[in-house]
C-alpha cells in the first residue's frame, strides 16, 4: 500500500471515530396551569315555556356529543387569587343539535358577585358552549290511542327532533394558585 492511500484510509478512520457531542433534547416550555372542567345542568330560568306532556307524548333530552371543549379559567385573573366565581349559561339547541345561540344568565344563583368583574369568565364560558353539539332532542308522538308506558316504543311512533334550552353553571376557582373549573348545579 502506498504511502499516499495509507494516509488516506488512516484519516478517513479517524474522521469515523470523531466524536460529536450528543445533541440535548429540547424541551417544550411547560404548559400553564390548567384546571379540571365541567358542567352541570342546571334548572331553567322561571320564565321557560314549558312542554306540556301527553300521555301519548315522550321527551327525550339531548346529549351532549363527546369530547366537548370546556371553558379554560382564564389567565388575566388568576394573579388576583379571586374567591369562586359562578358562571351560568344559556344554550339554545337547534333541531340539528347545533348550538345556535348562547348567553349569560343572571338571575338566582347565576346572579354574578357584585366585587368582582365576570367578563372573562362569561366569554371563557361561551366560547366552549358555542362548540358544543349534540344528538337532537326528540319529541315521540305514539298515536292517540296509544296505552303503553313509552310512546318512543309504539307501533307508528313519529320522532319529531326539537329545539330545547337548556342552562348550565360553570364554577371557577382557584386553590394554592391554581385554576379550577367545575360543575356545579342541580344534582
Amino acid at each position: 500500500m502506498t504511502r499516499r492511500v495509507w494516509l488516506l484510509v488512516c484519516i478517513a478512520g479517524l474522521a469515523g471515530c470523531a466524536s460529536v457531542p450528543p445533541i440535548a433534547p429540547v424541551q417544550p416550555p411547560e404548559p400553564p396551569p390548567q384546571g379540571a372542567v365541567g358542567a352541570s345542568l342546571i334548572e331553567p330560568a322561571a320564565d321557560t315555556r314549558r312542554m306540556e306532556m301527553q300521555r301519548n307524548r315522550r321527551f327525550i333530552h339531548p346529549n351532549l356529543d363527546m369530547p366537548a371543549a370546556m371553558p379554560v379559567y382564564p389567565a388575566d385573573p388568576l394573579a388576583l387569587r379571586l374567591a369562586p366565581v359562578v358562571v351560568c349559561i344559556d344554550a339554545a339547541i337547534d333541531a340539528t343539535g347545533a348550538v345556535s345561540a348562547a348567553a349569560p344568565r343572571t338571575d338566582g344563583d347565576c346572579a354574578p358577585p357584585k366585587d368582582v368583574e365576570i367578563a372573562t369568565f362569561i366569554d371563557a364560558a361561551l366560547a366552549a358552549v358555542r362548540q358544543w353539539t349534540y344528538a337532537p332532542a326528540l319529541l315521540c308522538v305514539a298515536p292517540e290511542a296509544f296505552d303503553g308506558t313509552d310512546a318512543c316504543q309504539a307501533d307508528d311512533v313519529v320522532e319529531t327532533p326539537t329545539a330545547v334550552r337548556l342552562s348550565y353553571a360553570f364554577r371557577f376557582s382557584q386553590q394554592a394558585g391554581m385554576p379550577d373549573v367545575e360543575r356545579i348545579g342541580a344534582p
